[in-house]
């Protein structure tokens, strides 16, 4: 079992066809056609986890309100174990309006309000993190900035989790994940780290790389789009992975893809260079799908 931990959100889409614009201002008129929801943030990474048949466990914050319950049925749906807890805040929605035929996103409205947990809630995730960690030996931290993910809470987790902590990290965070067993962001994100813009060219993302590890003492991967990963271990040695290059459709949860399958594969018993090659191979799969999409094991092993 791999346990996730970090933000929850539900993925809202509205599909519809657009044939005129609007009169009373310069803006496209969307009739709708469908609507559909899915797991999107963490969810999203547990449900790439069970999507591979191997066992998830997603602890996250919800609010008391419908989209809570939409996220719990589709938990289930999912085969995801959960542990939710609510201290008021609404459940995180991102709603998007898509054109269908164009396959064009029009717009996307957000609902949620960020602020840290307080230490009651911290402390029960600490407690379940403990508890699960009898059944499981990997910890991914999804991080998406919304207050769950608390400096406090990632020193005591750090203390107390007795296995390979996997982080999907916001820059604005980074502080927080000293020591952990990886880290990965993507490109933009370890721009933002380091404080400059990083060009997507092997002995520059050498050189970063390098720094990023003596000074966070933590694995990296960072994620380069078209051309790959590149994996910087502890010890110093380094691999740049190419990707199969496909065409693009969405890149929304290509890192979700890629941490979940990370710690598949971590859990599975390979290396952590096999393990990145796997994990590298299935977010340049779900690029080609629209949406937040998932892997399967036929996808991944027999390219079905």
């Amino acid at each position: 079992m791999i346990i996730v931990l970090g933000e929850v959100m539900l993925d809202k889409y509205t599909y519809g066809k657009v044939e005129r614009i609007n009169p009373e201002a310069p803006v496209p008129v969307l009739n709708v056609v469908e609507e559909k929801y899915t797991l999107g943030g963490a969810g999203n990474v547990a449900k790439n986890i069970t999507s591979l048949k191997h066992d998830a466990f997603l602890i996250s914050i919800i609010g008391k309100d419908e989209f809570g319950k939409y996220i719990e049925k589709l938990c289930n749906k999912n085969n995801i174990k959960y542990y939710f807890l609510s201290d008021g805040r609404p459940t995180i929605v991102k709603h998007r309006f898509v054109a269908i035929g164009y396959n064009q996103q029009l717009l996307r409205v957000d609902y949620e309000k960020i602020y840290p947990i307080d230490d009651s809630i911290s402390k029960n995730i600490l407690n379940k993190i403990k508890e699960v960690n009898k059944k499981s030996n990997i910890l991914i931290i999804s991080d998406y900035a919304k207050g769950l993910i608390t400096k406090e809470l990632m020193e005591k987790i750090k203390k107390e989790f007795k296995g390979i902590i996997l982080v999907d990290p916001k820059p604005k965070n980074i502080e927080f994940y000293k020591n952990v067993f990886l880290i990965k962001p993507n490109l933009k994100e370890a721009s933002q780290i380091i404080g400059r813009e990083i060009e997507n060219k092997d002995d520059e993302l050498e050189r970063i790389g390098l720094k990023l590890v003596e000074e966070f003492n933590s694995n990296f991967v960072i994620t380069r789009s078209e051309k790959g990963a590149t994996l910087i271990t502890l010890n110093g040695e380094i691999y740049h992975i190419p990707t199969k290059v496909r065409e693009v459709h969405d890149v929304s949860g290509a890192g979700d893809t890629f941490i979940a399958v990370l710690a598949y594969a971590l859990d599975k018993g390979y290396d952590l260079v096999d393990a990145v090659k796997l994990a590298n191979k299935a977010s340049s799969i779900v690029v080609g799908k629209i949406g937040t999409a998932t892997v399967s094991l036929d996808e991944l092993f027999n390219g079905k």
